[in-house]
């Protein structure tokens, strides 16, 4: 059991000085929460396990899982008691006194002690006496189906349970981790779901694939016919198959049902189960999540950002230190990660995933962006507000007992359990009579390599607009522990949510919020319940203060395995008076309550409100998605190519940039066709428009000979000035060798009638491109074009060359070398526009790249040289789009940039950037990509040693054990005089940004609002979306091409920014744009479709999609 010195002190003084002890627990007035200690409480569990022979870490991967914590007023004395799971020692059971003293009152209350292995705790009155019941969810083993038994302990009112689980056909021993009741069909009684799971597999056990998913061994659920529960679980959906952990019962897409979120564990996704109203249910994870969590743990549903929606927070087990997150996490192979998404799964990354609600039934996982993405092995959320300022914080515990994930660690495990049977063998060459490898073994010899660290619980604090601030040491919440299950609940009655937590090896803890002393903020309490006094879940609460909303529904059990008190809590930061609580109530009957003064707790009763019909309020919108009526049936294909086979530390694929957009009318009947590329192998189709509205597929024999290449960028461009609009394509792509012909760009000549031959361009690079501009830079009355080079295949990140082509009568010329030789290295381009910024009266170049500052080529006469801006110098990001116009309505034109956005795994800043060096750093004669990063202020590898040793050999050799690796900076590992003649290249910021031109060669750099760094911006529209007089932005982005260790970057749904006309923009919901394109959208253009202009968006590897414009509407 760990032991603290200063806990041995406290136990001394007890006997010596009880005056002092009581001293002792005044509040700190610097601390939001005090650790109230156990003398003083009376709470001594501890959930104390110990590996045996028959019952292991090394035979139960979910041996160090812990257990959870019950909270309830089990006396209706008006004081929430407690209940605490044990695993192998028995469940307690805590009456509260008051002033946070609680007895113990376990024996004498019948709670059983029958060895059993408990884990979840469900408290509810389930047989509607008015007094709360405890559902006891058991699992692990294997060997004694009745020591996993649930059991289910009803309140006979008096302070003392009887054992009734058998008696109510609940006595499931299928191992359940934990349960939930809810009433699923509405029909007033408390139905009950369980996550029950298959045999637990031992912790080195290489299960990869599917064999422990049986049918046999599905979730559970149980309808309540007046106090006998039957099994319903196939007839209702949800004979599921999965290593549940956690279960939130919530009415997640807001259309008055109950449905269920079911976190898993290892390989299986989770499950998000729609309830379909007819007492079924529909798991609609994959529609619903871009990615999710791989090993999910906890999971907890709350409108974390208050706008009325609720959202679902996931917890996994990265950790955020870079020693345990490389010699614990040994990294995920590529086959491994693409066998889990074929054999059913999703996109699945080792991370905590908060889930914004989009409002229309899909979610953007922006916990990157909230910095709440690495909480270490993480197993309980709490989303609540703890320090009562209308905003809700989180609360995370983590812990385990042993890193069973030590890559060395296991590895002497293994070698250790090897030798000894070998040796055994060697002894009984007959064979001998040998059960298992545990008869043989000496456990603790076996177990002693794999180090134990307790870690420190996380709290962020709600600071609101989606940033966190960890502030773990700030509020008193720091003691370093092995914690699980955890509940809230107000035990002293002073206004504000108090902490229990149930701990492994270590007396449960109990924090006492201090912040009705430490602050004046407000609260109000609300207490729902139905006829029969009992508590009410499923009902959806929504408190109106000043210009706040705040939503939270009644739900049963939050987190893992543990129940948090069943009333409402809202904190009201500095406001007295409440303007109104309204209850929508599973029965659809609506409370309200008004003008309500603050700090007290007010009752509700179900029943005793008016009915209440939905209504479908339609917010005001700027767009209207009409993909399903516009007659164009056509989806991009992406080719499938591994690009990490040539690099194998690519932060993310290179071949997967397309499609090209290009809309122009091309056969002169005043109406605008389409030009959608073509991946490689996969021909691009250029759709004619009729006079109907129809699109038809014009010459698409010629269009097929155009097959091997990869269009990444086109434009209908009039090249030989016969008034026809000519088409320019942009190869990409990184499937062929540099120069490869492949590469090469293409013009085609348009005769009038929409039919193109192929044209020649003189001098032509074969590089892998980006994006194509027109202009006539040379004042000679035609259009010359500007060619971004991508990236220089396979040699990533090496810069390559972007060209200028002129026209000299018609005839496209490569004269990059004369005009602009700085393009011949400029760097790896994304995006590209022309613009006078300087009002000298010449178009000037503006470039955006991957590691490159945002880079103006001046035009002096035909002639173009780099620029040198200071303000621009510190902009190297990851660019991938650029725009421009007057934002601010002085006269010149301003840019507005796309970068990778802030929701991403790499982070970076001038102070501590995230880089990469390429260099041949194990003199293999081919060059390698090493990544840097910072973490606590050190310069480490961003890649493990598993990947890092992959693409250099021979690391393997000079490190040979994943710890040392871990504990290395990246100079220790690839040495400072190869980084130093390295190619170098560090990343300043990644925040999309506004550019303001503020004349003479000055800029001022300002990062767009929150909601534009949810994702990268691959590219947008300047107009008058509002028709207010002031220009606005309306941008598509994404890139689900990360390495498979990063999360995709993938919460990107589309978004209107309105500008003010004074360089401010206003970010509009999806949901009041009517705008949402959450595929990997990669261009953005305008086409007029029965005389009315409509928005085409391009998807990579999916649909086109197409949105009308509406009449002004804000």
């Amino acid at each position: 059991m760990i032991k603290r010195t200063v806990t041995k002190l406290f136990s001394f003084l007890l006997v010596a000085t009880p005056i002092w002890i009581a001293c002792s627990q005044e509040v700190n007035d610097v601390l939001r929460f005090t650790l109230m200690e156990s003398q003083y409480t009376g709470i001594l569990f501890s959930n104390d396990v110990q590996d045996e022979k028959e019952h292991n870490i090394l035979r139960y991967a979910n041996f160090y899982g812990g257990a959870g914590v019950g909270v309830g007023d089990f006396n209706n004395d008006g004081l929430q008691d407690l209940f605490f799971a044990g695993n192998q020692v028995s469940d307690k059971l805590y009456f509260n006194k008051g002033n946070l003293k609680f007895d113990d009152v376990t024996e004498q209350s019948g709670i059983l002690n029958d060895g059993g292995w408990s884990t979840g705790v469900t408290v509810a009155d389930i047989n509607n006496d008015g007094y709360l019941d405890i559902y006891v969810s058991r699992e692990l083993y294997d060997d004694n189906p009745k020591w996993r038994t649930n059991l289910l302990y009803l309140n006979n009112g008096d302070g003392s349970f009887t054992e009734s689980a058998k008696k109510y056909g609940i006595a499931n021993n299928q191992r359940t981790r934990h349960a939930t009741f809810l009433d699923y069909d509405k029909d007033g009684f408390l139905d009950l779901f369980l996550l029950t799971q298959p045999p637990n597999p031992g912790s080195l056990s290489p299960f990869k694939g599917t064999e422990l998913l049986k049918p046999e061994y599905s979730l559970k659920l149980y309808k309540n016919l007046d106090g006998n529960f039957e099994d319903v679980t196939k007839a209702s959906g949800l004979d599921l198959v999965g290593f549940p952990n956690g279960v939130s019962a919530s009415d997640i897409n807001n259309d008055g049902w109950t449905d269920l979120y079911v976190s898993n564990d290892f390989y299986a996704p989770d499950f998000l189960l729609i309830n379909n109203q007819n007492g079924t249910f529909t798991n609609t994870v994959d529609s619903a999540f871009n990615h999710i969590s791989y090993f999910s743990m906890g999971v907890d549903v709350a409108d974390i950002n208050n706008d009325a929606l609720l959202d679902i927070f996931v917890l996994d087990m990265v950790p955020e230190d870079n020693f345990r997150l490389k010699s614990n996490m040994s990294g995920m192979d590529r086959s491994s990660f693409w066998k889990v998404y074929n054999d059913g799964g999703h996109y699945q990354y080792m991370y905590n995933t908060l889930q914004l609600n989009n409002g229309n039934e899909t979610f953007s996982d922006v916990a990157q962006l909230t910095g709440m993405a690495a909480t270490d092995w993480s197993w309980s959320n709490l989303v609540a507000d703890f320090d009562n300022d209308g905003l809700k914080d989180v609360y995370v515990t983590n812990g385990l007992l042993r890193d069973i994930r030590n890559t060395d660690a296991d590895s002497k495990v293994a070698e250790y359990i090897n030798k000894t049977r070998l040796d055994w063998i060697q002894k009984h060459p007959d064979g001998g009579n040998l059960k298992s490898v545990f008869d043989i073994i000496d456990l603790e010899d076996a177990l002693s390599p794999i180090p134990s660290q307790p870690l420190k619980n996380y709290t962020f604090k709600n600071k609101g607009n989606l940033e966190f601030e960890k502030v773990i040491e700030e509020w008193g919440l720091n003691e370093e522990s092995f914690s699980n299950g955890a509940a809230y609940a107000d035990l002293d009655n002073d206004g504000d949510l108090d902490i229990v937590v149930n701990n492994i090896n270590e007396t449960a803890f109990v924090y006492r919020n201090n912040s009705e002393k430490t602050s004046n903020a407000n609260y109000i309490r609300a207490q729902l319940m139905d006829k029969d006094n009992k508590p009410v879940f499923g009902a959806r609460v929504t408190l109106s203060v000043g210009n706040q909303i705040q939503v939270i529904e009644t739900t049963n059990v939050r987190g893992i395995y543990s129940t948090s008190e069943p009333y409402v809590h809202f904190g009201l930061g500095a406001h007295k008076i409440v303007d109104s609580i309204e209850i929508i109530w599973p029965n659809n009957t609506k409370s309200v309550k008004k003008n309500i003064k603050a700090n007290k707790t007010i009752q509700f009763q179900m029943g005793q409100g008016v009915s209440y019909k939905k209504l479908q309020h339609q917010k005001a919108k700027n767009f209207q998605e009409t993909t399903s009526s516009l007659p164009i049936n056509h989806a991009h294909v992406e080719n499938e190519f591994d690009d990490y086979e040539q690099q194998v530390l690519l932060p993310h694929k290179l071949s997967q940039f397309g499609p090209a957009l290009a809309v122009a009318d091309v056969n002169n009947d005043g109406l605008d066709d389409i030009y959608v590329g073509g991946a490689t192998g996969k021909s691009g189709v250029l759709y004619l428009q009729t006079q109907g509205g129809e699109f038809k597929s014009s010459n698409q024999e010629f269009w097929k000979k155009e097959a091997p290449y990869e269009d990444v960028d086109a434009l209908f461009v009039d090249i030989n000035q016969d008034g026809h609009k000519d088409l320019f394509v942009v190869s990409g792509g990184n499937e062929y060798p540099a120069n490869d012909l492949h590469y090469a760009d293409r013009l085609y000549i348009n005769d009038g009638n929409g039919a193109f031959t192929k044209g020649a361009i003189i001098n032509a690079f074969s590089t892998s491109g980006s994006k194509v501009v027109a202009e006539d830079y040379d004042n000679d009355g035609d259009y010359d074009l500007f060619v971004g080079g991508r990236h220089l295949p396979h040699q990533y990140p090496k810069p390559t060359a972007s060209s200028i082509l002129q026209n000299d009568n018609g005839q496209l010329i490569n004269v990059t070398s004369e005009v602009a030789p700085e393009l011949l290295d400029i760097g790896m381009v994304t995006d590209a526009l022309w613009s006078d910024y300087d009002k000298d009266g010449d178009k000037d170049l503006v470039l955006s790249g991957e590691w490159m500052p945002i880079t103006i080529l001046n035009n002096q006469d035909g002639r173009f040289t780099k620029e040198t801006i200071v303000d621009l110098e510190s902009t190297t990001g990851w660019w991938f789009s650029i725009s421009k116009g007057d934002f601010d309505n002085d006269g010149d034109e301003d840019f507005i940039a796309g970068n990778l956005g802030l929701n991403y795994k790499y982070k970076t800043s001038p102070e501590n950037p995230f880089d990469i060096y390429y260099n041949d750093f194990d003199g293999n004669g081919s060059s390698d990509i090493v990544l840097g990063y910072y973490n606590d202020e050190k310069h480490f590898p961003l890649r493990g040693f598993s990947c890092s040793s992959e693409q250099v050999p021979a690391l393997k050799k000079k490190i040979q054990k994943y710890d040392l690796f871990a504990s290395l900076e990246l100079e220790s590992v690839y040495g400072a005089k190869k980084l130093e003649n390295s190619l170098h290249y560090k990343a300043n910021t990644f925040a999309s940004s506004y550019i303001e031109n503020l004349g003479d060669g000055r800029f001022k750099i300002s990062p767009l609002p929150r909601a534009a760094q949810h994702s990268n911006i691959n590219d947008m529209l300047i107009d008058d979306f509002n028709q207010d007089g002031h220009k606005d932005v309306l941008m598509v982005g994404n890139l689900f091409v990360s390495e498979i260790e990063t999360p995709r970057n993938d919460a990107g749904t589309g978004l209107l920014l309105l500008g003010d006309g004074q360089g401010s923009f206003k970010a509009k919901t999806n949901m009041e744009s009517g705008f949402f394109a959450k595929g990997d959208a990669k261009k953005i253009g305008v086409i007029r479709h029965m005389n009315q202009p409509k928005i085409l968006v391009a998807n990579n590897n999916d649909i086109l999609q197409s949105f009308s414009i509406l009449k002004k509407t804000d």
